[in-house]
């Protein structure tokens, strides 16, 4: 394979197949909260209502995708984002608490659904709405190179362009967390994850060290 060259450009839907298949292999199987040890691992694959969401996202026309032109095109860096109001992190609350909580994918749903909502962005950033990254994957092929931070500084400056005032990212690992510092980007809110338990007073998402901890972080554009 060749040396990578790499471009960064908005994303389409005819990459919507590519970039589902992408996200499967670098993002889903890696991420650490998925990590979290289960009984049943089938109960961590990805619901329907994820792919309609990613679908959704692509249509706004602010995702963003990593492009290999040395090596055929292929997609190594991706960027879900889209427009957030405060009615959308309602919504996402109460949906996330009519979840039954029986599988992992329900309980970081929740989690998360409680960490954006106890953060209280829009408030803290005077605005009405913001542009959410939902989802940085980098193939693993080309990590430890910057690729991450090219993407979310540009999608930073696709914000301003677009006319956003602010830009909102939760962190679920250290090491988005501390990308996104680098970016000047401030912690807003954060919470540990042994502090989150199921019903019977369990710990229930157990990442491996040294992912201890989601941070909702911002700026303002």
């Amino acid at each position: 394979m060749s040396s990578a060259i790499i471009s960064i450009r908005v994303m389409r839907l005819e990459d919507y197949e590519e970039v589902e298949a992408f996200l499967a292999e670098h993002f889903f199987k890696e991420e650490p909260l998925m990590l979290t040890p289960q009984e049943d691992q089938a109960a961590t694959e990805v619901i329907p209502a994820e792919s309609e969401l990613h679908l959704s996202l692509i249509r706004q026309g602010v995702s963003l995708v990593a492009i290999d032109e040395a090596n055929a095109n292929r997609i190594v860096g991706v960027i879900l984002a889209g427009a957030q109001r405060p009615e959308d992190v309602e919504q996402h609350y109460a949906e996330a608490r009519q979840l039954e909580p029986t599988c992992l994918l329900h309980h970081i749903h929740r989690f998360l659904a409680g960490i954006e909502k106890s953060a209280k962005y829009f408030e803290h950033y005077g605005v009405d709405s913001a542009l959410y990254l939902y989802i940085l994957g980098v193939d693993s092929s080309v990590r430890r190179q910057g690729l991450g931070s090219r993407l979310v500084s540009a999608l930073i400056d696709l914000g301003r362009t677009k006319g956003f005032s602010a830009m909102v990212s939760t962190c679920t690992n250290q090491n988005s967390t501390r990308l996104m510092s680098a970016l000047k980007m401030e912690c807003i809110h954060s919470q540990i994850y042994a502090d989150y338990k199921d019903d019977l007073g369990r710990v229930v998402l157990r990442p491996p060290a040294p992912h201890t901890a989601g941070s909702v972080m911002g700026i303002r554009l």
